[in-house]
């Protein structure tokens, strides 16, 4: 398990994109971090955000340019199955 991770998910679908995600998500450690890149024009941010708020994480930061969005995601110590 590791502690960060990068995911890219611009140009996908946001099915597509959430099923990468939390693929992804369950390799993250305790209390590590899953940073996400989104399109600028699909921008998942707050589906992504009520999604880690359900599974008892929250959102670190969110970093937005003219060109994507970078939101990382601290995986919490309680972790709902989904």
């Amino acid at each position: 398990m590791e502690m960060f991770r990068t995911l890219d998910i611009r140009g996908l679908s946001f099915f597509k994109a959430f099923q990468l995600a939390s693929d992804e998500f369950r390799r993250i450690k305790k209390n590590g971090i899953l940073e996400l890149i989104v399109d600028k024009k699909k921008n998942f941010t707050e589906d992504f955000s009520k999604w880690a708020k359900s599974q008892g994480c929250k959102i670190s930061d969110i970093e937005d340019d003219h060109r994507m969005v970078r939101l990382f995601i601290r995986k919490g110590s309680r972790v709902v199955k989904a």
